[in-house]
């Protein structure tokens, strides 16, 4: 644990409850290299933008001709049958390009509806058929170097690419590092523990070469431990599991590193992709990506992209037990589950704001050192928990003009809360679906997939034997395009600190703050069909906040900073402030704590109310460095106590960050690490 030393004339009893040490005297240089760590949040680029997650297959077939991959015979060879949901139907990238500036079939649509990035299934060579399914999705690779040719060329792969950045949109592959196609055979079943040897492994022979690059072919490369047992998992069941039968890499092993890194690396480089999105990113060792991420990095950097994002999928709705991935692992950025899980709820009217402000002010357990904003890829649906309409009806049972109010709300608060929006394709033209997983995997050109032509969508009718690419207007699509032209006119959306104020049967309100221009934006929302009442305190008094969005009225502070906002069913609004908020300007005191909620240890700061960002740093006795900066209250940052030499005592300081760049910093204080 950690022993926070306290100076006598300081015992109060506040502080005996957060323990202060008396203050430390320093050198100037000291202080100019604290002042130096304490530099200013950083709003990252991925957190700027608007996602659409499309699965290659599923949205445009642009070239008919490479629909059976140029293979010959039944489906169980080529993998192609568009009538049935687990087999390929068509989709490729010169679909996707679909003539580029095409308002209406190319990626200029999509730039029309406010996306600014585009995120696609993953590319590579597939094991086309395992079991009763195709691999239409992407997650069976085999050969990890070239396209699929179902998918269409390295050429047409470039073009799309090329297409998406001339429109302004960055371009996220899927990949994957835990996995390969299920090749490698093992003599035995059930997960083996690590205590006991793997099972025997072997390839047929007409398969020995199967895979690209040659060292996948090495069965010593693998875990060859048998199935993850979902029922029942320990540690290492799930970072050494074979994933659904899919052969699992030993990432362990040097080599395995770093033939991952060689051959996603040449991905960057010879098709200037801007990011990756890392499927099943928790079933790999805890070390991996502290040495692969480097070299994709650096891969990156060589041909110019210096702002590669990387983000994974650890599906973990428990927010703490989620942010390890980023503060232990060392994984950049991850998909929002832990706010997923309570956004469907809260937009299905089920659950009331308290999860999603709780869930805000959780993002505190993944500020980093780097002093990055948490900008994490936030989402209602996917490809495998099921469509955003549908996530929505199975919490409230909507149906008609409601479900379409909801659906409507749940992207308002994907949109003008923190992070990067993903929306799942097809959902601007009202797909629902009757699932996940295949259920959800629908076709955007005309469908063959009889069920699918039939199936209730929100906002308009089934779609028939037509395409969606013909349907105008649809309501969804247009409040996308809606939100998403606020978050270019306001980008406190975006990069703008967030603290949750109020909640009331169904409504809350969130501040943002706009630390350049010194003003305050309020982001209201009612998941009520009953309107409500809001009384809440703002950081600017005696001020006018004018409606900028939405169906409620503008409103005044009072002196203190309170206002009153009646809030419509099933809706959302802004609130703009017209004076500056004040700077009330005073050092922060520095508190070091056992956190109530997780192993780590507590770093929090009292200050003044005035919006601000606190850096928080530490000198373990290996000289000074940043844990985290936080731009909203409350001021928080965490420390491992593993991170900190055993019996070593520790010194911790916060600075204040004003609007106006004035920074004020605490007396230094002391604890000991006796873990």
């Amino acid at each position: 644990m950690l022993v926070a030393a306290c100076a006598a004339n300081e015992a109060t009893d506040d502080a005996a409850e957060k323990p202060q040490a008396a203050s430390t005297v320093t050198t100037l240089d000291e202080t100019a290299l604290i002042e130096s760590l304490a530099a200013p949040i950083v709003y990252s680029d991925f957190g700027s933008r608007v996602i659409y997650f499309v699965m290659t297959d599923r949205y445009a077939n642009g070239d008919p001709a490479n629909d059976s991959g140029f293979l010959t015979g039944p489906r169980s060879v080529t993998g192609f049958d568009p009538t049935d949901i687990g087999f390929f139907h068509g989709g490729d990238l010169k679909g996707l390009t679909g003539g580029c500036t095409d308002p209406e079939r190319g990626l200029q649509r999509l730039a029309d509806l406010g996306f600014t990035g585009i995120w696609i299934t993953p590319l590579v060579v597939q094991r086309t058929v395992q079991g009763d399914s195709a691999a239409y999705h992407g997650y069976w690779g085999v050969d990890f170097t070239t396209v699929d040719p179902r998918f269409g060329t390295e050429a047409e792969l470039k073009t799309f690419v090329d297409c998406a950045h001339s429109l302004g949109m960055k371009v996220y592959l899927d990949v994957v590092v835990n996995h390969t196609g299920d090749v490698v055979r093992l003599v035995g079943s059930g997960f083996v523990e690590e205590p006991a040897p793997p099972y025997e492994a072997f390839v047929l022979e007409a398969e020995k070469d199967l895979k690209k690059p040659a060292w996948m072919n090495d069965v010593a490369n693998y875990h060859n431990r048998g199935d993850i047992n979902w029922g029942g998992c320990s540690t290492a069941c799930i970072e050494q599991g074979d994933f659904s039968g899919l052969d699992d890499l030993y990432t362990e092993k040097p080599e395995v590193v770093d033939g991952l890194a060689e051959v996603f690396g040449s991905w960057i480089t010879r098709f200037k992709f801007d990011g990756f999105r890392i499927d099943t990113a928790r079933h790999v060792d805890k070390d991996f990506y502290l040495r692969w991420i480097p070299q994709v990095l650096a891969a990156a950097k060589s041909v110019g992209i210096e702002d590669f994002e990387i983000f994974g999928e650890t599906w973990i709705t428990e927010p703490i037990e989620q942010s390890k991935y980023q503060r232990v692992w060392g994984l950049p950025n991850q998909l929002d589950f832990p706010l997923f899980d309570v956004i469907a709820r809260y937009a299905g009217g089920t659950q009331g704001a308290g999860g999603v402000m709780l869930r805000l002010e959780d993002d505190d357990y993944s500020r980093m050192a780097d002093g990055r904003a948490p900008t994490p890829g936030t989402f209602i649906g996917n490809h495998d928990t099921g469509r955003t309409a549908m996530m929505i009806k199975a919490q409230s049972g909507a149906e008609g003009d409601e479900l379409l109010a909801r659906v409507n709300l749940g992207h308002s608060l994907l949109y003008l809360l923190r992070g990067a929006p993903v929306i799942y394709y097809g959902d601007e033209f009202g797909m629902i679906g009757i699932g996940g997983d295949k259920e959800a995997r629908h076709d955007v050109f005309a469908t063959q997939v009889s069920a699918w032509q039939t199936q209730e969508r929100v906002g308009s009718a089934p779609i028939g034997l037509g395409s969606s690419f013909e349907v105008k207007g649809h309501p969804v699509g247009e409040h996308l395009r809606e939100l998403a032209a606020l978050r270019k006119q306001w980008p406190v959306l975006w990069r703008g600190a967030t603290l949750p104020r109020d909640r009331n049967d169904g409504a809350m309100a969130i501040s943002r703050f706009d630390m350049a221009d010194q003003r305050e934006y309020v982001t209201i929302f009612n998941n009520s069909t009953e309107s409500r009442l809001l009384e809440f305190a703002t950081s600017t008094p005696s001020a006018t906040f004018t409606a900028v969005w939405g169906d409620v009225a503008s409103t005044n502070s009072d002196a203190d900073g309170f206002v009153s906002v009646e809030v419509p069913p099933l809706s959302a609004a802004i609130l703009r402030a017209e004076a500056k908020f004040p700077l009330v300007k005073q050092p922060p005191v520095v508190f070091a704590a056992p956190d109530d909620f997780s192993e780590l240890w507590l770093l929090s700061a009292e200050t003044s109310e005035s919006p601000q960002e606190v850096s928080f740093l530490i000198d373990d006795g290996t000289g000074w460095r940043r844990v985290a900066v936080d731009d909203s209250y409350p001021y928080r940052a965490f420390v491992d106590p593993d991170a900190l030499p055993a019996g070593s005592t520790s010194r911790i300081v916060a600075v204040s960050r004003f609007a106006d760049g004035t920074l004020m910093r605490s007396d230094i204080a002391e604890f000991t690490n006796t873990k």
